[in-house]
């Protein structure tokens, strides 16, 4: 005879992802999740549109895709930073996956300082690119992009790495790799690695898993390289907390961005507050809140920033924590301390 009582706990227990369960689905879906949200966090009455102006005063946003990019973005570089300038923002840094984007930060950079100096801007936001990696760890190619203006970061391989690939199930397909099966960080790698730190740039680790990222973290603390997780709670490379919170410990950022915290077509099952918990555990200290946006189907840069820093305050993340993840940590990164 069947054990219904079971099988139905069982079945709330199942995992959509790596630790969203059913059950934790059918509460975010629940009619009256609304109301139960605000009675959980009384803190979310007191956010309005604008709270966030002076927090966004001085503010860096690490990792935004603008066009021109391999796909249409929703905004190109001088559209971004115009907002971000008029946001009073320090400065940003436009992520490309495949190509060095510091030459087109260059030529943005030039017409925003045009507008400051014909008045019709206020403030002067810094703007930098760098270059993705998607085509391979090549050092001489790294060498020859460090000498461009306006670098401040190397990303790692995303939609190419065999940690990207291991994580969707499918190793066969191969992809870059950055650590060997024994476990050693490639020797390219690492000097690639040394060259971020002569030349005072962050690295971004890309869309791998653990078992690359752990001994990446060890050798980034060993050399002394500024890394940031790219965005870890979205489930093309999530890593749980207890992950998270390894790599922190070595020294590397974690990255805390827009998504999944607010909700999204490119992920639409997500657990929003599964952000707040990994910044409350990890602490602020350690993390680092951007936008990762531009794609098409989301709001403007921007304007995703204003509306995650109001939805962290609405669910207890402090002032002070939200300045130190938007503000000293990524400065600190991209070497603008």
């Amino acid at each position: 005879m069947c054990d219904f009582a079971a099988d139905a706990e069982a079945a709330r227990q199942l995992l959509v992802g790596r630790v969203l369960t059913v059950e934790r689905v059918r509460q975010l879906n629940a009619k009256d999740y609304f109301y139960q949200m605000l009675k959980d966090n009384p803190e979310m009455l007191k956010v309005y549109p604008g709270i966030e102006n002076e927090l966004l005063v001085g503010a860096i946003d690490c990792h935004i895709h603008a066009y021109p990019d391999f796909v249409h973005r929703s905004q190109d570089m001088i559209q971004i930073a115009i907002d971000a300038s008029k946001a009073g923002m320090r400065a940003l840094a436009f992520k490309d996956h495949w190509n060095i984007s510091c030459s087109a930060a260059y030529l943005a950079q030039r017409h925003i300082d045009y507008l400051v100096e014909k008045g019709e801007l206020s403030h002067r936001v810094e703007i930098y690119g760098g270059c993705g990696t998607c085509h391979g760890m090549n050092p001489e190619a790294m060498r020859i992009a460090l000498q461009y203006p306006n670098f401040k970061m190397i990303w790692f391989p995303t939609f190419t790495s065999l940690g990207f690939w291991r994580g969707a199930g499918h190793p066969e397909r191969g992809g870059v790799r950055l650590v060997s099966d024994s476990g050693e960080v490639l020797p390219e790698v690492v000097e690639i690695m040394k060259m971020a730190v002569e030349k005072k740039v962050g690295i971004g680790f890309g869309h791998t898993d653990f078992r690359e990222l752990l001994p990446l973290a060890r050798k980034a603390k060993e050399l002394g390289v500024r890394a940031t997780l790219d965005h870890p709670l979205l489930e093309l490379n999530k890593l749980l907390l207890d992950e998270m919170k390894q790599l922190a410990d070595l020294g590397v950022y974690v990255g805390a961005y827009c998504q999944p915290m607010i909700p999204s077509l490119y992920q639409p099952v997500a657990d929003p507050m599964e952000t707040i918990r990994t910044i409350q555990e990890i602490g602020p200290e350690r993390c680092i809140i951007g936008s990762d946006f531009g794609q098409v189907l989301h709001m403007d840069s921007i304007d995703g920033m204003r509306v995650f820093i109001r939805a962290l305050l609405g669910f207890g993340i402090k002032p002070d924590a939200v300045r130190m993840m938007l503000k000293e940590n990524p400065a600190k990164l991209m070497w603008l301390d």
